[in-house]
């Protein structure tokens, strides 16, 4: 008995699911690969909406509901006929080679492409000898691999098993024999040969896959983009507060420097006036003891030098009083502001640009609704609760409201709305509609009720 092939059963294409060779492949939504009877297997323990075994992508619509004709469902999925060639050429290389024709103890040594079987030297020479079999084109079977045979695998008939396809029929896009054309398609206008069909259907397949291609370059191209934009508002956005940061530090510095320089010209001032005013306070003192003591006699005889002494302090202190303090002040209103536009930066707005991808519609909470905005204005009576979240804006400067809970801290804070809606309510898994930002003076940040749950949290300063 001869040997079987020495091509390596790990050549063989297998299912994930049985883990065994192809029996039928079909091709999932994803392009993944798996038997049909294997597919069937898997949705009825997962169910119609059970997904790829590999990547866990949907296998079947959405609308297929029940599970009484999975076969149907999955029998119309693409049967890979490619796989199931390979799989067919690697069973027939990894039998015994014996030779098809003559006897099954004689060793083969080729394969006849047209023959489609396996055949030993005597039955090469006997093909070479019969004129119809004289052109057969033989394969070294040491040599054929499962992907060359495979390759040049010739189909069969739709029709009749037994005889090769020869002929496609483009009219009812059916493989057909000789025999076909003349019986069963001789009024169909569009039969040609395999290989011409099969060029121009490669021609067209190559065309659309390239088409695929460029778009997948396109999108790749439009999501570097996007990164690269992030990257660089990113960027821009730290250089931005890095510039700020030093700006505010160099304006401290220099504020700081006026206020020192000024305070130490009004000490030095201040320093002269507590001498006077000590002076004046030490002769005043003098004075009424001596008022209180002296005798008539010593008192007039004293009166001239005392007059004389206090007219000439009051004199001095008069003209030590004519220092000058410059005016500094310092604009709370507008560092207030600073503050709100600072907190205001970085707010996130959709473009009115049409998207190219589907989103789900989203309802406007109170605390995001514009179209009232314009329509709601801010009274000297302050609006409250719902008519506030209609007009509620970034850098608005707030306070606890009538729905402050106890356990959010005390009343008597003030802050500066920072997000509208909150950025922060994501990061702690709750949906932000509905919630803002607040930042806090000299305080924490947090998201607060404005509109979720039918709760108003805050009111405005």
């Amino acid at each position: 008995m001869a040997a079987a092939s020495t091509t390596s059963s790990r050549e063989l294409p297998e299912c994930p699911v049985c883990h065994d060779g192809y029996k039928e492949p079909k091709i999932l939504p994803c392009t993944h690969l798996a038997c049909k009877k294997c597919v069937v297997s898997w949705l009825q323990k997962a169910g119609v909406k059970g997904g790829c075994p590999l990547c866990r992508a949907p296998i079947l619509p959405s609308t297929s509901r029940d599970q009484r004709d999975l076969d149907t469902l999955v029998n119309d999925l693409p049967t890979d006929l490619a796989t199931m060639a390979l799989v067919d050429s690697h069973k027939v290389l990894s039998s015994q080679h014996v030779c098809m024709i003559c006897d099954n103890s004689v060793a083969a040594t080729s394969f006849c492409l047209q023959c489609d079987a396996k055949i030993c030297k005597a039955c090469i020479r006997t093909h070479k000898n019969i004129p119809s079999t004289r052109k057969h084109v033989f394969e070294d079977l040491n040599k054929l691999s499962p992907q060359r045979l495979a390759q040049i695998n010739r189909a069969t008939c739709n029709v009749h098993d037994d005889r090769p396809a020869e002929l496609y029929c483009s009219t009812h896009q059916e493989l057909i024999c000789m025999l076909c054309d003349s019986t069963n398609h001789r009024s169909c206008a569009d039969v040609k040969a395999i290989p011409d069909v099969a060029t121009e259907k490669r021609r067209e397949l190559e065309q659309q896959a390239q088409r695929l291609r460029d778009r997948a370059t396109a999108l790749a191209t439009e999501i570097q983009e996007v990164t690269d934009t992030f990257k660089a508002m990113r960027k821009k956005a730290n250089d931005m507060f890095d510039d700020l940061e030093q700006c505010l530090k160099k304006r401290r510095q220099e504020v700081n420097t006026l206020i020192q320089a000024e305070e130490d010209a009004v000490m030095t001032s201040l320093a002269e006036l507590e001498k006077w005013r000590a002076a004046l306070a030490l002769n005043a003192a003098s004075v009424g003891n001596v008022v209180q003591s002296a005798s008539g006699g010593s008192l007039l005889g004293m009166m001239k030098g005392l007059t004389s002494r206090l007219d000439d302090l009051e004199s001095q202190t008069g003209t030590t009083r004519k220092m000058e303090v410059k005016d500094l002040t310092l604009n709370v209103q507008k560092l207030d502001q600073l503050r709100a536009d600072i907190a205001s930066l970085g707010q996130m707005t959709k473009p009115a640009t049409t998207q190219r991808t589907l989103q789900q519609p989203t309802q406007p909470s109170p605390a995001t609704s514009t179209a009232t905005s314009a329509t709601t204005p801010r009274t000297a009576d302050k609006p409250r609760k719902a008519a506030l979240a209609k007009v509620l804006r970034v850098g608005d400067r707030v306070k606890p409201g009538p729905d402050w809970p106890s356990w959010y801290g005390p009343k008597d804070k003030k802050g500066t709305v920072t997000a509208i809606p909150s950025r922060l309510a994501p990061q702690q898994g709750v949906d932000p509609q509905g919630l803002v930002d607040v930042q806090w003076d000299g305080g924490d940040e947090d998201c607060y009720l404005m509109g979720r749950n039918g709760r108003y949290s805050l009111d405005l300063l």
